[in-house]
């Protein structure tokens, strides 16, 4: 039989175990105190392991979370800089292009077409902004760079494919047509003088939209057509100041009217604008034929010349690799009766090369700021209000005014008139600050989104801490208590050691 042991005998064959446990607890406490943990595994913490479990994966998702709101948040301000620039350069060069700013030059290039030329520079850098390998303007291929060079843009490669100073030529020549009066055709006889549109009808050159006169002496007829013509009639002979109107569409949606007025006999004027009264009606209207082709031949390399750049600028600007910019069909050019088609990536530079799909530009790129919610960051370099920036950023850089041209300044005022009023943004155009404002409720929706995260962080990580974490405090008074209890034990053993009989009674 097992006799059981009692007494200082029971007492020594459990001091052992007792110390082991105690000096275990000990040891853990000193863990504790060191690492400031509970447990060194979740297993270890008990049943607060579910806790400890559920709240460390609530913590990893926001900090997922707030990783990526601290990467768009970087990219969306320094995108956001790049708009404020482009919309400054742009600011600078309508007050650049004010009124009376031409100064004939030996280059034939004015100052205003200078700076034009380093802000379209400007511009493009803007536009290839990349941050860590990534660019902002380049849609969902923010691994392509998404413009050309300059003077790629501007000049073509060199090998076929033409740029911008090519296709704004091609849609001057056509304009402007072989006669030199925006493909249309002057004649009369006797007392008649007639302007009438180009057959076949075509989209290239002045249109013909109305005449009007100021005397009954002059009686012009306007039929709209297609192709519209003017007939003047030469009734009675006009006196000194009466005036005739006709009123012209060009090809970049403007209109441009030409005043002709009578002026008396011996007299001289411009012949673009005025007529000399003859000896009988014919003569008049002779004058008046005369005068008639000269004001288109300087409204044409005027104003339609601005209205070309315009156009073929436009065209270009708006072309991507899906959609190549629209040219003038030929050689020849200025006899073309076909309209433009689209060209292509072998025979005409692409200046966008990033993505073109039709969704908004801000959903190109997103980024996941909580369960369900998506913040849109992206942009494109071809969004309208960087394209129509561009374009006159590059009608000034490529135009000239040779200081011999006498219609040179009538050209740059033409030109910077049309640059001015569309560095304006105005109508339903895109404006620099439509996208600077969706950028900024992005960086809004983010700030919130971060605040509101860093807040949730901050109370799990406490309640976290309460978990699996210790006091300092707590963990001294528990190992002071052991310590006690060993001393206790320790000296319990030494007496009983000493213990016998004798010693008892």
């Amino acid at each position: 039989m097992t006799i059981t042991s009692y007494g200082t005998g029971a007492y020594r064959s459990a001091s052992p175990n007792s110390f082991v446990s105690t000096r275990g607890q000990l040891s853990d406490l000193e863990r504790q105190l060191a690492t400031k943990e509970k447990a060194e595994s979740y297993g270890a913490l008990g049943l607060d392991r579910i806790t400890s479990l559920d709240l460390n994966a609530k913590v990893s998702s926001l900090d997922s979370w707030l990783d990526g709101i601290s990467l768009a948040d970087v990219n969306v301000k320094l995108a956001t800089k790049s708009v404020e620039n482009f919309a400054k350069l742009a600011s600078e060069t309508v007050n650049d292009t004010r009124s009376n700013s031409y100064v004939a030059s030996a280059t034939g290039r004015s100052a205003p077409q200078v700076l034009a030329e380093e802000k379209f520079k400007q511009t493009l850098d803007l536009l290839n902004t990349n941050v860590n390998g990534r660019y902002l303007f380049s849609g969902k291929t923010s691994d392509v760079q998404p413009t050309v060079s300059y003077s790629e843009l501007i000049d073509g490669d060199g090998t076929g494919r033409a740029g911008l100073r090519q296709l704004i030529s091609e849609r001057k020549q056509a304009d402007l047509g072989v006669s030199g009066l925006g493909r249309l055709t002057t004649g009369g006889a006797g007392a008649t003088a007639t302007i009438a549109d180009e057959a076949p009808v075509h989209s290239y050159g002045f249109k013909l939209a109305g005449a009007t006169s100021t005397s009954a002496s002059l009686a012009p007829t306007f039929t709209a057509g297609p192709p519209a013509d003017v007939s003047v009639t030469v009734a009675s002979q006009p006196v000194s100041g009466d005036a005739l109107r006709f009123k012209l569409n060009l090809p970049d949606g403007t209109q441009e009217e030409i005043v002709l007025t009578a002026r008396a006999a011996g007299t001289t004027g411009p012949a673009s604008d005025s007529f000399e009264i003859g000896v009988d009606v014919n003569a008049t209207a002779a004058n008046l034929r005369s005068a008639i082709t000269s004001a288109l031949t300087k409204a044409a390399s005027t104003t339609l010349s601005a209205a070309s750049s315009q156009v073929a600028a436009k065209n270009f600007f708006a072309g991507s690799v899906s959609n190549p910019p629209l040219r003038v069909p030929g050689p020849p050019y200025d006899t073309a009766t076909a309209a433009p088609v689209a060209g292509t990536a072998a025979n005409t530079v692409i200046w966008y090369q990033g993505d073109d799909d039709s969704d908004p530009a801000r959903s190109t790129s997103t980024v996941q700021v909580d369960k369900g919610q998506l913040v849109g960051t992206g942009a494109r370099a071809n969004e309208e209000a960087f394209r129509v920036g561009l374009a006159q950023f590059a009608v000034l850089a490529i135009e000239t005014f040779p200081a011999g041209d006498p219609n040179s300044q009538a050209r740059y005022e033409a030109t910077t008139s049309r640059v001015s009023e569309k560095l304006g943004f105005g109508g339903s155009v895109q404006k620099p600050s439509e996208i600077i404002i969706d950028f900024g409720s992005a960086q809004t929706s983010l700030a919130r989104a971060k605040e509101r995260h860093e807040s949730t962080k901050n109370y799990l990580t406490t309640t976290l801490a309460g978990v699996e974490n210790v006091t300092t405090e707590e963990v001294a008074v528990q190992i002071l208590a052991l310590q006690t209890q060993l001393q206790a034990s320790y000296q319990t053993s030494a007496i009983l050691s000493k213990l016998s009989l004798t010693n008892y009674l």
